[in-house]
């Protein structure tokens, strides 16, 4: 803007300047037109010649009376005209060179919008990978935990399977065998077999991602995630009370809505053992409320400090020991219920403990 002000100042300097040129000008061309109305055209309206006029003084005071006349009705309006044009191109001048600087403006705004929008592309194939990286890690930690939960798992049944195998050989040896005898142990061991055969299938299918949504029942989730991670707990001390009604219903991804449980019972656990909570329970309630599924997880580990409690969804953020915590649990959970499922994932201290509340 300031370029175009400095501009018209210019021009005007300059219109200042040949203005009494043009004047001077304008005044012989006044006096030429006088002198040919007077000497060439009044003649030819009078058809003859007139006295006066052949004679140069009257002749030239004539054409002094008439200049002024013939000023204000030609000169003055073309004048007027000229200055108007001159004007305008001024104008038309400053316009063009105010377009001129839009348009770089203009180009350069485009520049770095294409720019910003390249940066930002990138940056979104950066998070991709971010995330995609937190749950290949978050899998991976899941997998070492899943081993530790097959372990607990099976460990006491293979303990009593070797047992009624011992049993029977002892038994043969020491002339105790009978059928009877056999037939429980065959369909002890069987019973055992099958709840293995039945864990490994639980496992299997809970560690196989989702193809896509699908009406599942909460209540199932639940028993699945209580078969795999119960023993668990129950070696640690810890008693989970589960508790359901209304049988809720869930379209979504039931794999992974149980690994958020999973999740969440697991931190738990880890807050009970840090906190040495006496009693130290879980309990798991489900239940169906405004056409929407809740499920909350809550124990007496203690709670949260207020200060961090809005900070536990973040990724890469965890209270836990060098080693010994990843930061991608909670906030993988957040983001499998709000971004996959549709729903909400809260928490809050309640009395002795903490609370986290699914609705889906």
């Amino acid at each position: 803007m300031s370029s175009s002000v400095a501009m018209k100042a210019i021009n005007g300097k300059t219109s200042n300047i040949i203005s009494p040129l043009r004047l001077l000008a304008s005044l012989l061309v006044v006096l030429f037109i006088a002198e040919a109305i007077i000497m060439f055209t009044l003649p030819l309206f009078f058809h003859t010649s007139i006295v006066f006029v052949n004679n140069f003084a009257d002749s030239v005071m004539l054409i002094l009376i008439s200049a002024p006349f013939i000023w204000f009705l030609i000169a003055r309006p073309l004048h007027s005209t000229a200055k108007e044009i001159e004007r305008l191109n001024v104008s038309l001048a400053a316009r063009a060179a105010e377009l001129e600087k839009q348009h770089v403006e203009l180009q350069k705004a485009y520049y770095d919008l294409e720019m910003e929008t390249t940066a930002r592309h990138r940056a979104m194939e950066e998070l991709r990978e971010k995330e995609r990286l937190l749950i290949q890690q978050s899998r991976m930690a899941a997998m070492g935990e899943m081993l530790g939960n097959i372990a607990h798992q099976w460990r006491q049944p293979l303990n009593v399977l070797g047992i009624k195998i011992q049993e029977l050989g002892l038994s043969l040896e020491y002339g105790e065998f009978s059928k009877e005898l056999l037939d429980a142990n065959v369909a002890k061991s069987m019973e055992i077999l099958q709840h293995l055969s039945q864990t490994i299938t639980v496992f299997q299918n809970y560690t196989v991602p989702d193809k896509g949504k699908s009406l599942f029942s909460v209540e199932q989730v639940i028993d699945n995630t209580v078969q795999i991670i119960g023993e668990s707990l129950k070696k640690a001390g810890i008693t989970l009370n589960v508790s359901s009604t209304g049988n809720p219903q869930i379209d979504g991804h039931p794999n992974e809505y149980g690994q958020v449980l999973m999740n969440l019972i697991l931190n738990a656990k880890d807050a009970l053992l840090e906190h040495k909570s006496d009693n130290p329970r879980i309990t798991l309630l489900s239940w169906s409320e405004n056409d929407r599924s809740v499920l909350t997880i809550d124990d007496n580990g203690g709670g949260i400090k207020e200060q961090i409690l809005d900070k536990i969804f973040d990724p890469y953020f965890t209270t836990k020991e060098l080693g010994k915590g990843t930061g991608v649990g909670l906030y993988l959970s957040k983001t499998i219920i709000e971004k996959s499922m549709g729903g909400r994932i809260t928490v809050r201290n309640i009395e002795g403990g903490s609370e986290f509340r699914i609705e889906v």
